[in-house]
């Protein structure tokens, strides 16, 4: 098989997820969406060299990583302003403030 034509499975997963909002507008079905194959096979991808998308991949795989780490510090701070209204709140209610 020609270099050209080889595609990574993880470059593939990300030009994927670029295309979920596209495949959502297009599924169909009352109950459960579903995507149908024609949706599927008429997807256009630019195909880069083999070297191209390991660096777009590993690229793509840092970003996902920063955002994962990014959203677990914003959970912990959301969870430290609850608790400290909670407590502020505590404080009011008993006299404190």
């Amino acid at each position: 098989m020609n270099e050209k034509k080889r595609v990574l499975y993880r470059f593939l997963y990300f030009q994927m997820l670029k295309s979920l909002k596209k495949f959502k507008a297009q599924s169909v079905g009352a109950g459960t969406k579903f995507l149908k194959l024609g949706m599927i096979k008429e997807l256009e991808i630019e195909l880069p060299s083999l070297d191209e998308q390991q660096r777009i991949v590993s690229t793509m795989d840092a970003v996902r990583e920063e955002t994962q780490r990014l959203a677990r510090l914003y959970e912990r701070k959301l969870a430290a302003l609850e608790s400290l209204k909670k407590s502020l709140l505590h404080r009011a209610f008993a006299g404190e403030l």
